[in-house]
Formats: structure tokens, C-alpha cells, sequence
């Protein structure tokens, strides 16, 4: 199990509520995959310097995870089908 810290921009669109849901859907697929979610920090709502996805605004945050390294690209695929996730990003904390 390694240590990873994954970077999650949210649509802007979404209320409190659909984003703590979301947060909460990040945690439980890394549960699922065998993984034990950390601390979640949240950025705030941030502008873009180029649109994604046809958004110019998201929320970010950032979820610390140790996780099976076998893992991390199956989770990758099942956070980019989300379509209330815009972008994600995990890095290894211990390279």
C-alpha cells in the first residue's frame, strides 16, 4: 500500500450538499478498491486559466489515500466516467 494525495476539481454548478456527496462517492470507491481515505482539504471555488470541459470555474479538493499501486489506474477510470468531476490528478507521495 502506498501513499497517494489526489487533486479533484468539482463542477461549479454544484450546491454544498452535491458536493459533499461527490466527496463522499471519491471516498467510497477508494474503499472499495481496498484503500483507506485521509484527510480531505477543500480549496474553494477557483477560476480556470483555459475551460474544461466547457466550464471556466470548479471546486477543488484534495483527498490524502494509501491505496494497492495496482489500483490507482482502475480508479483513475472510474473517477474520469464521472460527470461531475471535471479533473483529476493522483500523485505518490513517496517518490
Amino acid at each position: 500500500m502506498n501513499n497517494y494525495e489526489g487533486v479533484f476539481i468539482l463542477k461549479a454548478s454544484l450546491d454544498n450538499d452535491a458536493q459533499e456527496k461527490q466527496v463522499e462517492e471519491i471516498k467510497g470507491v477508494i474503499t472499495k478498491n481496498i484503500g483507506v481515505p485521509g484527510e480531505v482539504q477543500s480549496w474553494g471555488k477557483k477560476k480556470f486559466t483555459f475551460d474544461i470541459k466547457k466550464q471556466s470555474e470548479g471546486f477543488y479538493y484534495c483527498i490524502d489515500f494509501t491505496l494497492d499501486p495496482a489500483a490507482v489506474k482502475k480508479i483513475e477510470s472510474i473517477f474520469k466516467l464521472n460527470d461531475q468531476i471535471l479533473r483529476v490528478m493522483i500523485i505518490n507521495k513517496e517518490s
